[in-house]
């Protein structure tokens, strides 16, 4: 499995976060019985000797430097911060590690990082017989949510299976002094093979506790603050349950976003992912995971009052040449231009484009609709491509 880093936005992108992991050790220590998933351990007959296989200097290509140490408040001018994560378990070296991965991410993001992040690790080894360079093997992820209403909805996340680097300091605290977390499976797989097996062990446990460690470390985070909060969201998903968490009420799964391009909308949570970036805002349609049909509603601003070059330049990514325009209204009743458009796709799907353009003032907001065509999946027409954005364009608004 390679490392993945993933803004979680775009129009017809979707990826799946089940590989995230909690805090699960798995260095050679046997399990004892009613552990939940989060304290499971490898069974002593399927440790590593790695006695040894200890590599003379576990150094990888790529090194990072440590980051800040993290802060017990977000620094970000925001009403809807949410607290820092707190690692809760007994490993003694992934409190640390957690705060690390935090400040990193936050560091790196700045006023765009997320409400939150939610580190879930497993530690597969760790080597401290030098203490001021103590090696801890494992896969190491966080994934930032926002919280729109009482849902916390992934909005980015990394996953790296490496190597931290710890120094234990004079009060017995650790320190983290570097880390290899190399960019692909390739690499990684290169920095465990000091440790036979471990890194194909490590993975196995990634793949079969991944999502249940996640939704746990999301529980004790939110059970730990106290907070109200009840379901959590990939993209292109619909919501989970958060464990052990009361019903989200009907009127809290529909979300009202207010966008810094000039308009706002209301959309469901269980039917619409919401992903923002510099090229546009989009809504990408909640399907069967078994389906995919690229359904999407994406939003872009265009410094100009032509609706049909704002229509052009919304749509300038495809073939056409040339756009039949006509009269049209959207929202509550806002005056606009529409255009539609097919494109035929060398490979015999079909792509839809549904385009309106909405003054306000000086600029044209666009709002697109497009589907795709897949093997064994109907196509959408534009009456029922039009139907499925309908409720919710029905919200829309110029601010």
């Amino acid at each position: 499995m390679k490392k993945i880093v993933t803004l979680l936005v775009g129009a017809v992108v979707v990826t799946a976060l089940t590989a995230c992991t909690g805090n699960i050790t798995v260095n050679n220590k046997s399990a004892d019985d009613g552990q939940t998933a989060t304290e499971e351990t490898v069974k002593d007959e399927d440790a590593v000797d790695v006695e040894e296989a200890q590599p003379e200097d576990a150094q990888a290509a790529e090194e990072t430097e440590p980051a800040d140490e993290a802060v017990d408040e977000s620094p970000y001018d925001d009403p809807k911060s949410l607290p820092l994560y707190k690692y809760q378990g007994d490993d003694e070296y992934l409190g640390v590690i957690s705060d690390y991965m935090i400040a990193e991410a936050m560091e790196m993001n700045g006023e765009n990082a997320a409400d939150v992040y939610i580190p879930y690790s497993i530690v597969a080894h760790t080597d401290d017989r030098n203490p001021d360079d103590i090696l801890v093997y494992g896969s190491f992820n966080r994934c930032g949510y926002n919280l729109l209403n009482s849902t916390l909805v992934a909005v980015s996340g990394s996953w790296d299976a490496g190597i931290f680097h710890l120094k234990k300091t004079g009060d017995g605290d650790y320190k983290v002094t570097g880390a290899d977390l190399p960019m692909t499976e390739q690499e990684s797989i290169k920095l465990f093979d000091p440790l036979p097996g471990l890194y194909n062990k490590l993975m196995a446990t990634l793949d079969e506790t991944g999502d249940e460690l996640r939704q746990e470390e999301i529980a004790k985070y939110i059970n730990t603050n106290g907070l109200y909060i009840t379901q959590w969201q990939e993209y292109g998903y619909a919501p989970k349950p958060v464990l052990n968490a009361p019903p989200t009420p009907e009127e809290e799964n529909f979300y009202t976003h207010t966008s810094q391009m000039g308009y706002s909308l209301t959309y469901d949570l269980r039917k619409f992912s919401y992903g923002g970036d510099d090229t546009g805002e989009s809504y990408l349609k909640i399907e069967p995971d078994a389906t995919w049909t690229g359904t999407t509603m994406k939003v872009n601003s265009f410094d100009t009052e032509d609706a049909g070059e704002a229509i052009a330049e919304a749509l300038s990514f495809t073939d056409a040449e040339t756009f039949d325009i006509s009269d049209s209204v959207i929202g509550d009743n806002i005056s606009c231009k529409r255009a539609v458009y097919d494109e035929d796709i060398s490979d015999g799907r079909i792509f839809r484009y549904i385009c309106y353009a909405v003054p306000a003032g000086d600029k044209t907001i666009t709002i697109y609709l497009t589907t795709a065509v897949q093997e064994g999946v109907s196509e959408l027409t534009v009456e029922e491509l039009e139907k499925t954005f309908e409720e919710t364009l029905k919200t829309f608004t110029v601010l």
